[in-house]
């Protein structure tokens, strides 16, 4: 064979590397495919200035390990006797490890040599379910606002949960094979990065310009992961280098082009400017790095009034993200990072909470800020490397206050005005994490825990009443028909203490099967279970041995990190001496006041009655809910080094928390439509009625719900995966993406007031499609390098509708809460429309100098204008024959996804 045989692979696997670093590990052979010993192999990067080297052993392997993630390594290998071979622009990513094969030709040869590459993303060691998107495809692809989890989303098992719209959380909540976005999990450089207070978002967010890569796990990932069923995304931090390197950009999008919102009657402002850049390093020169990234984005953003005062509002939004890192090199085996990083935004129309309805002066000033670091610390002791991190992060996940504060009146169907409502939230996170992961043989092995320990300051009050006044547009002297007022101050402080250790074995069986054996343990204080072990395995078979077919497969139990703030902030608001006491009265009540006057907030005037309470109570051991999953698939190699993943998934998930109602009235069948109990008789039907006072009682306190949290609650989620994908590298680069799925589950419970039709009939009632399934999904991306430094990509998706539950819109039973069906009806039981959306961006590169570039961007978003809506009138009346705006869609940030939009940016890299 008068060939150079390349087969390169990258994998998901655990040989050798950390959470913070990859590995290669290489087999050397002759053209005959004998193993070559003492093959040197040498490995670097120009940028980041690290530099390696290896002996291959008798059997013609070696790995080298540790390496940091860049997309610039070299391959240089040599053998006495032999042609060297030598390789640039291979791709090294934090957590996987790259198998190279090379086979030598023998020196002194006059015949020309041919390079054939095979095998560029066959995974042989790993059964993980996963997509990652390194330095070239971040900086190629389209990305509106220039939020790095966006790219999650070329994963067809991932999507926005909240639409794509540029508005504060909106842009990070990633639902994953069918699960609420609270289920998602995300890492920084190894560390957890979960928000911890309303856990939708990852909690520190860092500038797009110092993201080396990103990376989703989807299935069957291996058990030094853990804390989620659902799955997770890690997010690596770029390093300086012995180069100087940078970039600095300016991106705007003008108002006056972009398109009319979906619903809007005219045209709004939306006009966004971001700026930033970065640079890095060597502050010693191989020894000591440097790098530092700063962006900030300033967004003037209108939202639709459609009723009351009709017209737009303008909200202000600002946004600041900074990053430093510090690398030094003790030695080549040992070498330490401290990174420092914070953000803070401010938005004065989060959400668009003015909007449709809502007037002017509803709108509240909203900010979320935080500051981290984090220090790594990674020694090398032969075959085995040990990783220590510490990390501390500070944050506000969220505070809020009326920018004019003023009491409240509502005008159902036409207007809400006012806003009283302060709220400041404050966590701490504290984690220590070390793994050790040590090469002996054919075994990969991997031993390690983390310790975490969450706090939060939690206050929030009401400065005014609500006003309710009858449906419709005012009339002239109109009086209002109920009074609620909020009397209180809840000052909180709660936290968790989290424990985890693991251990994992990638174990070579033989030459073609590579078994996946772990074990994990979590621990939560929040819950009260101890015997949280998750067992993992998976097996990686290369049936011919050539590298090129894998069949995979897996068995894996995952436990979830619970809603902390809602297992913890809802039981001390809705506990039976809860901070706050409310209360609601006529206007035939001695003690209703004259609008639009109030009471004093500190406590509740003399002679009035409270409200009964909606009392929320843990109903007895609370245990970790969890998921058993099992996926097998087979990932081929094509010509022209395309890579086809056909992957199926089965998991069951229980003790789901589910909450129920100790005291829900009797249940009222309804077999026809239009069929209603009054709210009176509902109550004397509750089983702590008290006749003689005419509520029910509870442990001596008035109350309507007694709910209590139980481990309830299951779900499973059956797909199929079809992936094709060709790696970043040469002219183009693509992914194509498609998930078939369906997710059935009791209620979609995040402690946030899912509520059923019939408290007593919640398991078989209730059983439907999940809130966040799309049936099907397609995800595409892509980028070809045309002439005259000329660059195009795209990112496209196309899916089903989402789930819509249909309501009467009354109160049919008479429980106090609009959630009844139409008799007959099953929940989720219509869908929406379905989804299409088109990203393109082109990018023209002017060289300046040998190493100065300026690169000139256009990026077009929703290019055909696609009117995406994720939320519904799901309202289908009483009658047989749904009203005339049910399935309409609903206007808003939050509900739509945003029109077509064009930014234009121009950057200097050196």
């Amino acid at each position: 064979m008068r060939t150079i045989l390349l087969i390169l692979t990258a994998t998901a696997t655990a040989l050798a590397q950390t959470a913070l670093t990859g590995a290669v590990r290489m087999s050397v052979t002759d053209e005959s495919g004998a193993a070559l010993a003492a093959a040197r192999v040498e490995l670097a990067s120009d940028g980041l200035g690290n530099s390696f080297s290896a002996v291959s052993d008798e059997s013609g392997v070696l790995t080298l390990s540790r390496l940091k993630p860049a997309a610039d390594y070299r391959i240089t290998v040599t053998r006495a006797g032999f042609r060297s071979w030598s390789r640039a622009a291979i791709e090294v990513l934090s957590g996987e490890t790259a198998n190279l094969t090379v086979a030598l030709a023998v020196a002194g040869r006059s015949d020309s040599m041919v390079v054939t590459e095979t095998g560029s993303g066959v995974s042989l060691d790993s059964a993980e379910l996963s997509t990652s998107a390194g330095a070239g495809v971040l900086n190629r692809l389209p990305a509106n606002g220039r939020v790095v989890t966006r790219f999650a989303m070329i994963d067809a098992r991932v999507r926005n949960s909240n639409a794509l719209s540029g508005d504060g959380s909106n842009l990070y909540r990633l639902s994953i094979n069918g699960n609420i976005f609270r289920d998602s999990q995300h890492r920084l450089d190894g560390n957890t990065n979960y928000d911890t207070l309303f856990n939708n978002i990852p909690l520190q967010r860092v500038p797009l310009s110092a993201v080396q890569e990103f990376r989703v796990m989807t299935n069957q990932f291996n058990a030094e992961h853990g804390s989620t069923s659902a799955g997770l995304t890690i997010t690596t931090t770029k390093s300086g280098g012995d180069q100087f390197h940078g970039e600095l950009f300016f991106l705007g999008r003008p108002s006056g082009i972009q398109a009319r919102p979906a619903l809007a009657s005219l045209r709004i402002p939306n006009q966004l400017i971001q700026e930033g850049g970065a640079v890095g390093g060597p502050i010693r020169k191989s020894r000591t790095y440097f790098f530092g990234s700063y962006e900030r984005a300033d967004q003037a953003r209108g939202s639709f009034i459609s009723s009351g005062n009709r017209g737009f509002h303008v909200g202000n939004y600002r946004d600041n993200q900074a990053l430093v890192k510090i690398d030094h090199r003790f030695k080549d085996s040992h070498w330490a990072t401290l990174r420092l990083n914070g953000h803070r935004d401010s938005n004065t129309n989060a959400n668009d909470r003015v909007g449709g309805l809502n007037q002017p002066s509803m709108a509240l000033f909203n900010v979320t800020q935080g500051f981290g670091i984090q220090a790594s610390d990674t020694h090398t002791w032969g075959a085995a490397v040990n990783e220590f991190r510490a990390g501390y992060v500070n944050s506000v996940p969220s505070s809020s206050s009326p920018l004019n504060p003023g009491l409240v009146a509502s005008r159902p169907g036409f207007s809400t005005e006012g806003a009283a409502t302060f709220s400041t939230n404050r966590t701490e996170v504290f984690q220590f994490a070390d793994q050790v992961s040590w090469q002996k043989g054919n075994h990969a092995l991997k031993f390690g825990g983390d310790f975490i320990r969450r706090k939060v300051r939690d206050r929030q009050f009401d400065l005014f009443g609500t006003y309710t006044f009858a449906g419709g547009p005012p009339t002239p002297n109109q009086q209002p028909i109920l009074y609620t007022q909020r009397f209180g101050v809840a000052n909180l402080r709660y936290g968790q203490t989290q424990w985890a250790g693991f251990a994992q074995d990638s174990w070579r069986a033989h030459p073609h099967l590579t078994l996946n054996l772990g074990v994990r343990f979590d621990y939560q204080s929040l819950l009260d279970d101890y015997n949280n072990f998750g067992p993992r395995a998976g097996f990686v078979w290369n049936p011919k041995g050539d590298g090129k077919t894998a069949i995979r497969g897996g068995f894996g139990l995952y436990y979830d990190q619970p809603f902390f703030h809602g297992l913890t902030q809802r039981f001390l608001l809705n506990a039976l001496d809860a901070p706050f006491a409310t209360f609601s009265i006529g206007p035939n009540h001695p003690g209703f006041p004259a609008f639009p006057a109030t009471y004093p907030t500190t406590a509740p005037p003399p002679g009035l009655a409270l409200a009964p309470r909606n009392v929320v109570l843990r109903g007895g051991k609370l245990l970790s809910p969890y998921t058993t999953q099992v996926t097998f698939g087979v990932q081929r190699e094509l010509p022209g080094r395309w890579i086809l993943s056909v992957d199926g998934t089965r998991s069951l998930s229980v003790k789901q928390f589910l909450h129920y109602d100790r005291n829900a009235s009797a249940p009222f069948p309804r077999t026809q439509p239009g069929q209603t109990r009054s709210i009176a008789e509902a109550d004397r039907s509750r089983p702590f009625f008290d006749a003689t006072r005419g509520v029910s009682i509870f442990q001596g306190v008035p109350v309507r719900e007694v709910r209590m949290t139980t481990n309830g609650n299951t779900a499973n989620y059956h797909a199929l995966t079809v992936n094709l994908n060709r790696r970043f590298g040469g002219r183009y680069f693509a992914g194509l993406s498609y998930n078939w799925a369906s997710a059935m589950n009791n209620i979609t419970d995040d402690h946030l007031g899912a509520n059923p039709q019939e408290w007593s009939d919640v398991q078989r009632g209730e059983r439907a499609p999940s809130d966040f399934l799309q049936r099907h999904r397609f995800a595409a991306n892509g980028g070809v390098q045309l002439p005259w430094q000329v660059s195009a990509s795209a990112m496209i998706i196309a899916a089903s509708g989402l789930p819509v539950n249909a309501l009467t819109g009354a109160d049919n039973n008479g429980d106090g809460l609009n959630r009844d069906r139409p008799a007959g009806f099953g929940r989720n039981l219509f869908r929406g429309t379905p989804h299409r959306s088109v990203d393109l961006a082109i990018t023209k590169q002017i060289a300046v100098s040998e190493a100065v570039r300026l690169d000139l961007r256009a990026e077009g978003y929703n290019v055909f204008n696609n009117q995406n809506y994720y939320t519904f009138n799901n309202v289908y009346g009483q009658g047989a024959s749904p009203v005339s705006t049910f399935l309409r869609p609903v206007g808003g940030v939050a509900n739509v996804d945003p029109a077509r939009q064009f930014t234009f940016a121009i950057k200097l890299i050196f």
